[in-house]
C-alpha cells in the first residue's frame, strides 16, 4: 500500500509516454495531468516523519504548480504557453528555495568550486543565442527569465555536492539535468527546429526529471530520519 502511489505513477507515466510516441491527444489529455499528483502523494505519504517541514511543503508546492503548468501548456496559444512558462518559473523558484533551506549558496559546494557553475551559466546563454531569432518579441524576456531561473535550480543541485548523501545528490543532479534537458528541447522545437520524436523526448526527460528529483529529497529526508533514530538509540543505550 505504502508504494501505490509510486506504481500508480509508473504505470500513468507509460500511458502518457506512449501517447506521446503514438501522438495520441486523447492518451496524452488524460494522463498528463494526473503525473505531478501521484508524486505529489509519493512525497506526502513518504515524508510524513521528516523535520525538513520547509522542504517537503516547497516541493509539494513545486509539484502544483508544474501540474498547473502542464495543464497550460497542452494548449497551443500563446497566451497559455506563457501561462504556463510563468507556472513553471514559479516551481523552479520553490526547488531553488527548497534546495536552498539544506544547504544556502554562501555555505555550500559552490563557495569553495565555484568553476562548476561555468557550464550551467554558459548553456543557456548559448541556447539563447541560437534560439534568440526564432523567439516572438513579446515572449523573449520572459524565455530568457526562464532559462536563468532553471539554470540556477540546477546551480542549487550542484550547491549540495558534499552536504548531503551521495545517494541523494547525484538522484538530484540526474533529475535536474533531465528537468533542463526537457525544457531545452521544448524550446528548440518550438522556437528553433522541430525535430522527429520531440514529444516523447520532451515528456520522457521531464517525467525522470521530476521524479528523479522528488526520489533525491525523499532520500535527504530519509538520511536526517535515520540520523535522528541513530542519535536517540544512543541516548538509550
Amino acid at each position: 500500500m505504502k508504494n501505490l502511489p509510486r506504481l500508480a505513477f509508473f504505470a500513468v507515466a507509460l500511458l502518457d509516454l506512449l501517447g506521446s510516441a503514438l501522438a495520441n491527444n486523447t492518451l496524452v489529455f488524460s494522463t498528463k495531468p494526473l503525473l505531478m499528483p501521484l508524486l505529489a502523494v509519493w512525497l506526502f505519504t513518504s515524508s510524513r516523519q521528516s523535520e525538513h517541514s520547509f522542504l517537503r511543503k516547497a516541493l509539494l508546492g513545486a509539484l502544483l504548480f508544474s501540474m498547473l503548468g502542464d495543464v497550460l501548456l497542452m494548449f497551443s496559444s500563446p497566451l497559455f504557453f506563457l501561462l504556463g512558462l510563468g507556472d513553471f518559473l514559479l516551481a523552479h523558484v520553490l526547488y531553488i528555495s527548497a534546495f536552498s533551506s539544506i544547504t544556502s549558496f554562501k555555505n555550500g559546494f559552490l563557495s569553495q568550486k565555484p568553476w562548476w557553475a561555468t557550464p550551467f551559466v554558459a548553456f543557456p546563454v548559448c541556447l539563447l543565442i541560437f534560439l534568440w531569432k526564432g523567439i516572438p518579441e513579446g515572449m523573449k524576456v520572459p524565455v530568457a527569465a526562464y532559462a536563468c531561473v532553471i539554470s540556477v535550480m540546477a546551480l542549487s543541485v550542484v550547491n549540495l555536492k558534499e552536504k548531503i548523501a551521495d545517494s541523494a545528490f547525484w538522484a538530484l543532479l540526474a533529475g535536474a539535468m533531465l528537468f533542463l534537458i526537457s525544457d531545452s528541447s521544448l524550446a528548440v522545437a518550438k522556437f528553433g527546429q522541430p525535430f522527429d520524436g520531440e514529444r516523447l523526448v520532451i515528456m520522457g526527460t521531464y517525467i525522470g526529471g521530476q521524479f528523479l528529483l522528488v526520489l533525491g529529497v525523499l532520500r535527504v529526508m530519509k538520511q536526517d530520519l535515520l540520523g535522528w533514530e541513530k542519535d536517540l538509540k544512543d541516548l538509550k543505550d
